[in-house]
């Protein structure tokens, strides 16, 4: 088997898998709980969201909330802050569905949605975006790198723009695809929220977080009976400790350097028919390549699936979808955009593996053709 999806979900690190189990064994108990079990369990906690805040800003100010994944933190930002009709929301074209969604669902329902066109280089169209921030705009989002294409934005020029217009708009940055792999300090970029995952880094499934600056206010989506604030429930313990084991032991400059080598090796190999969907190779960010074929992307994955080679057509909570709406955004045709696969690598990928895709890939366009 060959993956090259990693940017839907990764293995976890047996690391990780050895502090759950640990923690399903020595923390169980609801950290709410006014004895010793608790309140240990509480403290384990509080020591895992300062390790996991500490790759998010080295002030290690602000909140992390806990929730289920980056959808439910999505979400809990997008409708914890846009309440009424009266309030205005900017959201990035291309976005993740967990953002879109939303946004779409809040247009349905008198609320101003304005969308920021991508460029042909899947960048966001910083010009298009002054001209739709005003004084009135209550929530701008967008995600740092794109799950689809692997664009990384430029946030901190993103947020300079915003705030040069209205300083009291809150900007939220989807963060899924760049945790850990880049090295970025969320309140050094001047955001105000921001949305991660654990299993997008090695870690477990069904967990992620909110970071919220501080003084930030959110209406809760959920209501119960906990002093979780935000968010209510029984904190996944097991799963929070998972997460935090998986950002401990991510060396971001070690696994940047590994999967730079294996994107430039998979970009000089490519078939001729074959070419990046953002036009030109850029190093940015190497984990995520977007493919145009000449052939329809699920006739590609399926071929390369029948030889154990594992692919996506781009973001996992919209494969699916009869349209992608990022290739759409950057310009591409509506064949085009469903010509496409995405190679997304992952630190137990090798060379050996990129040039067994290669091999396949020609082989199977040639086939399809």
């Amino acid at each position: 088997m060959i993956y090259l999806d990693n940017a839907a979900t990764t293995k976890p690190d047996p690391r990780v898998l050895e502090a759950m189990c640990g923690a399903e064994e020595k923390f169980y108990f609801n950290s709410a709980g006014l004895y010793s079990g608790g309140i240990n369990s509480k403290r384990e906690l509080e020591s895992a969201a300062n390790l996991i805040q500490s790759r998010l800003t080295r002030s290690r100010s602000g909140q992390l909330v806990f929730t289920s994944g980056a959808t439910e933190a999505n979400n809990l930002l997008v409708f914890g802050k846009i309440i009424t009709p009266r309030h205005r929301l900017v959201v990035l074209s291309g976005e993740h569905s967990s953002t879109y969604s939303p946004s779409v669902f809040l247009r349905q329902n008198n609320v101003q949605v304005d969308y920021i066109p991508l460029l042909k280089n899947g960048e966001a169209d910083l010009v298009a975006l002054a001209r739709l921030v005003t004084p009135e705009t209550t929530l701008v989002c967008f995600s740092l790198v794109n799950s689809d294409t692997g664009v990384l934005q430029d946030a901190k020029e993103i947020v300079r723009i915003i705030k040069g217009i209205s300083p009291k708009t809150h900007v939220h940055c989807d963060a899924v695809q760049a945790f850990c792999k880049h090295d970025f300090d969320v309140e050094a970029m001047g955001l105000d929220s921001c949305a991660i995952s654990a299993h997008k880094i090695y870690g477990p499934k069904g967990v992620g977080a909110l970071w919220i600056r501080k003084g930030v206010t959110l209406r809760p989506i959920m209501f119960g009976g906990s002093d979780h604030g935000f968010r209510p429930g029984t904190e996944n313990n097991a799963g929070v400790i998972g997460f935090a084991r998986a950002v401990e032991i991510f060396d971001t400059y070690k696994e940047l350097n590994h999967i730079s080598t294996l994107h430039a090796k998979l970009v000089e190999g490519l078939p001729k028919l074959v070419t990046l969907s953002t036009g030109t190779y850029s190093p940015k960010n190497p984990y995520i390549a977007n493919l145009l074929l000449p052939v329809m992307g699920h006739h590609m994955l399926n071929a390369l699936s029948t030889k154990g080679i594992f692919v996506g057509l781009g973001s996992a909570c919209s494969s699916r979808a009869t349209k992608n709406r990022t290739m759409l955004a950057m310009g591409l045709t509506e064949k085009q955009s469903k010509n496409i696969i995405r190679v997304s690598f992952g630190r137990y990928n090798t060379l050996d593996e990129v040039e067994g895709f290669l091999k396949e890939l020609a082989s199977s366009l040639e086939e399809l053709l």
